[in-house]
């Protein structure tokens, strides 16, 4: 697909979901009272499936030899 081709596909999907949207919108101010089940159920879903915590940092992550925590990675610690 040429550069062309994709800025026209994205051009026209544009224009095809802006009236969507907005009739959404329309129909759920007129319809308040029909959303209070629907408000619901994502309270429930939200209560349930939790997202996951993200990743701890890179630097907790990385495995470290006992000479990295001493500090002393060259050698220069003495013998016990």
């Amino acid at each position: 697909m040429t550069e062309l081709q994709a800025t026209l596909v994205l051009i026209i999907l544009t224009v095809a979901l802006i009236p969507v949207g907005v009739w959404m919108m329309r129909a759920a101010k007129r319809s308040k009272r029909a959303m209070a089940p629907l408000a619901g159920m994502m309270m429930l879903l939200g209560a349930f499936f939790t997202a996951d915590p993200p990743p701890p940092p890179r630097t907790e992550s990385i495995a470290r030899e006992e000479e990295d925590e001493d500090g002393a990675a060259d050698g220069s610690r003495p013998e016990r």
